[in-house]
């Protein structure tokens, strides 16, 4: 094992929910951060109505949008800083739980932004409390270290251990109401997560362990939760999921699906989980060289019999699984509603480089293996 920390303290389960009642209390400020979304379809109502029952003051901000920028940060943290909190609670999937992080740390951080995102400095103070509630099970940055925000045209992500939440409060009754397409592109995202852990160069018995539970429950959940998204076995399951992921990646690092996915997101503006999901495939089948058995182990988490084959063949069972795993949980992306064209493929392989992530990938890339990645998922995703 290389490195182990993980101070958050994690409640899980049906009506977990209501445990606000007992972290937060009647002199408490709160800041709650979610999205319109969100709030229009009353699941941040039912973490506000919580907060009723408390006496504490709170106030909901609510104008995040996906990928969120430094941009956001900047006019979020005036709002915050008029408002004063004393704890600051996330509710939503990866862009909410990010930006709430990062304004906890600001809150009680004299330095600007850029600061802690380029120039190599660490908070200096403890964070705000921060309390991340998610209600889709794919990014697992409630148990995470890091919060990623755009700035210069880059998605670049933030790391200190005082970006870790003080709770993380997971009830898969708060996703049941996730649409289908969603609850598929964030079930891709956990499995992306899971997968680039357990195969990348800093993973570590610990965190295979974590990711192999993760990518064998999505395996025998995902397509229920998208088929029945009222079925709070599978959702608990994906909540799980999503959560072991999260701690994997957060230890063991991420790699080429999220490096590309990075100058996707930025320049075109998908989800985070509809850029993982569509490059999942494709990146694991250029990777399938460097880390032939691993895979074969995922074709088996996923379901395969793999009995006579050698690793490589087992390996590409993986491939396949993950293909029709995409496929049959309604994952396709419709790219030219973003405008993506293979003009976009020396920019997102230029990107890719930037992205640190890359340096944990089992196989190293060029520029140009890398625009062929992007061509070929171009190709098959028009």
């Amino acid at each position: 094992m290389k490195k182990f920390f993980l101070p958050v303290d994690v409640r899980f389960g049906e009506g977990a929910v209501n445990l606000l009642e007992k972290i937060v209390g009647p002199d408490d400020r709160v800041f709650v951060v979610s999205d319109p979304g969100l709030v229009a379809a009353g699941i941040s109502g039912k973490v506000t109505a919580i907060l009723d029952r408390t006496g504490c003051a709170f106030t909901v901000y609510s104008d995040v949008t996906p990928n969120p920028t430094s941009d956001l940060v900047a006019s979020s943290m005036e709002v915050l800083r008029g408002y004063q909190p004393t704890k600051v609670i996330a509710v939503g999937g990866g862009s909410p739980t990010d930006l709430g992080k990062i304004l906890s740390a600001l809150a009680t951080n004299s330095r600007p932004l850029a600061d802690y995102q380029w120039n190599g400095f660490d908070f200096e103070a403890p964070s705000l409390p921060f309390i991340a509630i998610p209600t889709t099970a794919g990014t697992g940055s409630e148990v995470t270290r890091c919060a990623v925000i755009g700035d210069k045209e880059v998605k670049k992500g933030i790391n200190s251990d005082k970006l870790f939440a003080a709770y993380a409060i997971i009830d898969p009754e708060l996703m049941t109401g996730l649409p289908p397409y969603l609850t598929a592109t964030t079930g891709m995202d956990a499995l992306t997560h899971a997968i680039e852990a357990f195969t990348g160069l800093g993973s570590s018995p610990v965190t295979d362990a974590w990711a192999k539970e993760a990518i064998s429950l999505i395996g025998k959940s995902l397509w229920t939760a998208c088929a029945d998204g009222s079925n709070v076995k599978a959702r608990t399951d994906m909540a799980l999921a999503s959560m072991l992921a999260g701690v994997a990646m957060d230890q063991a690092g991420l790699g080429m699906v999220h490096a590309m996915s990075g100058p996707l997101c930025t320049h075109y503006h998908l989800a985070h989980g509809e850029a993982n999901a569509l490059l999942l495939e494709y990146v694991m089948r250029f990777n399938l060289m460097s880390c032939a058995k691993k895979y074969r182990t995922v074709a088996e988490l996923l379901g395969c019999d793999t009995t006579g084959l050698s690793d490589f063949e087992g390996g590409a069972l993986a491939v396949e699984a993950v293909s029709r795993l995409f496929a049959e949980t309604g994952c396709p992306v419709d790219l030219k509603k973003y405008g993506v064209t293979a003009d976009a493929a020396d920019t997102i392989a230029e990107g890719t480089y930037k992205m640190y992530m890359i340096a944990n990938n089992p196989r190293k890339p060029s520029t140009a293996q890398c625009r062929q990645v992007f061509l070929e998922m171009l190709a098959h995703n028009q």
